[in-house]
């Protein structure tokens, strides 16, 4: 699941935050005062999540709800305001919120200053993102792009949720870090009720993290490059120093290549199907008929 379900997700964290343990909790639900889904059908798909959501959106008046959907869900229904882009645009809308943002000086700068780096880069990027731009290219009209924007920058806790709409686009990562850096700008992070908040596929995603269950990290967000990481687990674990390895091991696609070239000599799948869920699939199928030895 980490590998695959949630990696565009894990990349956008670690690349934003060093780090890529969610800065949000469940109880930042009932926090928030403007939450932000992008593609994500969370009434369906997260239902215990959505109807927390839910009921705190209900029950005051002043909490908005934005949802960025082409199609009109049952999450959709419930919004303030649905902005129903044209499919691949994602990046588009969250750069033309982040100028509108940057224009009307709704950024938290004390935040941007001590909390972040780039920012002149970022603004460089943003400032090409005019509001009629952005409106033409998502397909919705100038005054739904500036509501949302309105909504974001007059918030004092914004909490956004996004799930596989984002991170199984073919710019998932990027999509990610774009949500963030909107964060960022505005300092809705590292505090109740605000932060970017990714809504798993599978019931322990992070779980499987935590526990270093992936070729490049160790228990508790450590990375396997990191030496310090390294001789913390070593010790904890009653090892000689220098017995971690220092390189990570293969991601889910260098194994598909290691197969092709003759590296992988044994493939052990356990609860997936990568035959149906990799990317390049033809090309994943002539791979895995050339593995010596597949367990699954």
């Amino acid at each position: 699941n980490s590998r695959l379900c949630m990696s565009s997700a894990v990349s956008g964290y670690i690349q934003s935050f060093g780090s890529d343990g969610p800065p949000c909790c469940y109880e930042d639900l009932e926090l928030t005062d403007c939450a932000f889904l992008i593609g994500t059908n969370a009434a369906e798909c997260h239902p215990i999540v959505f109807n927390r959501l839910r009921k705190h959106h209900k029950k005051n008046r002043h909490v908005k709800m934005i949802v960025v959907d082409p199609r009109r869900t049952e999450t959709a229904e419930a919004a303030d305001l649905h902005l129903a882009i044209r499919p691949g645009t994602d990046i588009d809308l969250l750069n033309g919120i982040a100028h509108l943002l940057m224009r009307w000086g709704l950024m938290d700068t004390l935040f941007i200053d001590e909390c972040t780096a780039d920012f002149p880069a970022y603004a460089e990027v943003i400032g090409h993102y005019s509001p009629e731009l952005v409106a033409r290219k998502c397909g919705i009209s100038l005054d739904e792009l500036e509501t949302a924007a309105r909504y974001w920058g007059k918030s004092q806790r914004v909490l956004s949720l996004w799930s596989m709409g984002i991170n199984h686009s073919s710019e998932g990562t990027a999509k990610v870090r774009t949500l963030i850096n909107l964060h960022l700008m505005t300092g809705n992070v590292g505090k109740p009720g605000a932060g970017p908040f990714s809504l798993t596929g599978q019931p322990n995603a992070m779980g499987g993290r935590e526990a270093g269950g992936l070729a490049h990290i160790l228990p508790g967000y450590r990375l396997v490059k990191n030496s310090q990481d390294r001789r913390e687990v070593e010790d904890f674990w009653g090892l000689k120093p220098g017995q971690i390895s220092p390189f990570s091991g293969r991601s889910a696609w260098e194994m598909i290549t290691g197969l092709e070239q003759g590296d992988v000599g044994l493939l052990w799948i356990a609860a997936t199907n990568p035959a149906v869920s990799m990317p390049d699939l033809e090309r994943t199928k002539a791979a895995l008929k050339q593995s010596p030895f597949t367990v699954y």
